[in-house]
């Protein structure tokens, strides 16, 4: 019989407990972050878990804490940088095709079906990322009205193109690549929505 894996000697600091959770949640959902499990993760036991954290449901707190933060400092970011309008697409399309991020938020929001206070989360960061959709539509031409009810459309995209890929469903017709489809979307919205003179 196989002996035990080792125990690790040091000590883990509560960003190793928070990106073994990540980790479990984009692979296999929130039922699968538990305790027991990551800590046969990270190989150490269940004690080490619980000098950082009260119980799992402080760890999903913090988890659904840090995701939100880190979804509104970007779109921050995204949003303050003196970049022009294609510039700040390029960088969504990037950030929204990643498919370990599309993983993730596939699982998150999976989460919020049974959560309040994911969804609640979710809903706050759909409303930032919809302004910032919107401000570079509006700066490709789009009048105010179009850009906003487009920015929704957009999302609506990223959403059923993060659940294809990561469904492992053919995408082939809809373009090879997240920035192809939108790209496609955004063109024939153009030729309908734009401002005449901006």
């Amino acid at each position: 019989m196989a002996s035990p894996a080792p125990i690790k000697s040091v000590p883990l600091q509560p960003d190793n407990w928070i990106l073994a959770a990540f980790s479990r949640l984009s692979s296999e959902g929130v039922e699968s972050v538990r305790v027991e499990v990551l800590a046969r993760d990270l190989g150490v036991s269940k004690g080490s878990f619980y000098w950082h954290f009260q119980d799992r449901e402080d760890l999903l707190e913090r988890l659904l804490a840090r995701w939100t933060e880190d979804e509104l400092v970007w779109l921050d970011r995204a949003m303050a940088e003196n970049q022009s309008a294609a510039a700040r697409w390029a960088l969504f399309v990037e950030r929204s095709a990643s498919t370990e991020r599309a993983r993730l938020e596939i699982s998150i929001r999976n989460w919020a079906r049974q959560d309040h206070a994911a969804a609640a989360l979710i809903s706050a960061v759909e409303q930032k990322k919809a302004r910032f959709i919107s401000g570079v539509l509006r700066d490709t031409g789009f009048t105010a009205h179009a850009a906003d009810c487009w920015s929704e459309i957009v999302q609506l995209a990223c959403l059923g193109w993060m659940d294809r890929t990561t469904r492992g469903a053919a995408t082939e017709s809809l373009g090879t690549t997240l920035g192809e489809l939108l790209s496609e979307l955004i063109l024939a919205a153009s030729a309908r929505y734009a401002a005449p003179d901006r």
